[in-house]
């Protein structure tokens, strides 16, 4: 179980195995002052959230962690308590409109959270485990019908010697009979 940890941690980094959801937004350096959009996705075209400063570092009531580069800024979800779902940054134009510079899938909880990199784990090996276990029911079963085969073949063995040890004495009978006429 420990290894299994472990594994896990330095597949994923310490802050994301505990909850912590990261995305990068790319920006190109000329809209640096514009606000940023923290949003949840409502359909291809539209979402619904929140808008900060570039000068902001905690947003949300310090639910959410933002870290500005040079031309890009991070978000950090880092309590679990936003909805699961798809999450746009991004920034406000001038005109009100969203300019979205990526997107990425939220989790509720730290399971979820989890699982999301478990089952890319697990998949391949559900097509394995699905063929071993046929492969050993198939031998558990011809193992099974061939003792079966078997055991009726020595039956169907010792009846013919029985009718074989007839026919000869049989034989003699009429062989000695023959001798006597």
């Amino acid at each position: 179980m420990h290894i299994l940890i472990s594994v896990f941690l330095l597949a994923t980094g310490t802050c994301e195995a505990l909850f912590c959801q990261k995305l990068t937004c790319p920006y190109e350096v000329k809209y640096k002052s514009l606000p940023r959009v923290w949003c949840q996705q409502n359909s291809a075209e539209c979402c619904t959230g929140l808008t900060f400063s570039h000068s902001e570092h905690l947003v949300d009531g310090g639910k959410l962690k933002v870290t500005q580069d040079v031309s890009s800024f991070t978000v950090e979800v880092l309590e679990p308590n936003h909805k699961q779902g798809v999450y746009w940054c991004g920034l406000l134009n001038r005109n009100g409109t969203i300019i979205k510079l990526a997107e990425g899938y939220i989790h509720n909880s730290t399971a979820s959270y989890i699982w999301s990199f478990i089952r890319w784990i697990l998949l391949p090996l559900l097509p394995m485990v699905t063929t071993f276990t046929r492969m050993y029911l198939k031998s558990k079963i011809f193992l099974y019908f061939t003792q079966q085969k078997k055991h009726i073949f020595k039956k169907a063995d010792g009846l013919h010697d029985d009718v074989g040890m007839t026919k000869a004495v049989t034989e003699q009978e009429y062989e000695n009979t023959e001798s006597l006429l």
